[in-house]
């Protein structure tokens, strides 16, 4: 088992079998609501994080045309950087990075944990949609 699917598997992520329950997950560990908004961030930043007094929020790109798996894996990847702050509360949340700029090791790290978990959810998630789809047929 690979560092990420570990750090994916410590957390209970490799449970989740959609974006939202990778939120859920997140936000139970972080003791805070974790809310995702669509909002303005201006060209070459698809999204970002924002520690607010009353919880967390993942800010999705509005201006920007995504796909709606795009749009999941921007979430995931700030997720993981939510997920880092349960480790340690006092740390800011990064600033705002450049989609194609991961020069950054924590950027680095976060992209490769989302893709993971990404891919973890693909397979599970996947699983158990078709598995409900076989449940009409019974």
């Amino acid at each position: 088992m690979n560092e990420h699917r570990t750090r994916l598997t410590a957390a209970g992520l490799d449970r989740a079998r959609s974006i939202d329950d990778a939120r859920r997950i997140v936000a139970t560990l972080r003791e805070r609501p974790i809310d995702v908004v669509d909002g303005p961030l201006g060209e070459g930043i698809s999204g970002m994080w924002l520690s607010m007094p009353d919880g967390e929020k993942i800010i999705v790109n509005s201006e920007a045309t995504l796909s709606e798996r795009h749009r999941h894996h921007i979430i995931a990847h700030e997720l993981v950087h939510i997920l880092d702050a349960c480790d340690d509360p006092d740390a800011p949340p990064p600033g705002p990075q450049r989609r194609n700029r991961y020069e950054d090791p924590v950027e680095h790290r976060a992209e490769s944990i989302a893709s993971e978990l990404m891919m973890s959810i693909e397979a599970t998630g996947g699983v158990a949609h078709r598995l409900a789809g076989m449940e009409r047929y019974r």
